[in-house]
């Protein structure tokens, strides 16, 4: 198989199956008005991931920025956007 036949294989571009990432379940945890504040900026596209990952950290929460930008674009195991 060549490149445009694994392009055109859905198969190939599939979440993870791994369980839910850091980001999600950081988020199941969270009191409603955190969690509602912290999903807005997480949409805002002039926030980065970055800046982020220092606010949590800064309060304890050991979330990279890496797992943030993951999840902002819906690659995290969850598959879900936001």
């Amino acid at each position: 198989m060549g490149l445009l036949d694994d392009l055109n294989n859905p198969a190939n571009f599939l979440h993870s199956s791994r369980g839910k990432c850091t980001f999600c379940t950081f988020l199941e945890v969270l009191p409603k008005e955190e969690k509602d504040l912290i999903t807005e900026r997480v949409a805002d596209k002039t926030i980065t991931s970055s800046s982020l990952s220092r606010v949590l950290k800064a309060n304890g929460h050991n979330i990279n920025e890496s797992v943030i930008s993951r999840h902002r674009r819906g690659d995290c195991a969850s598959g879900v956007k936001g």
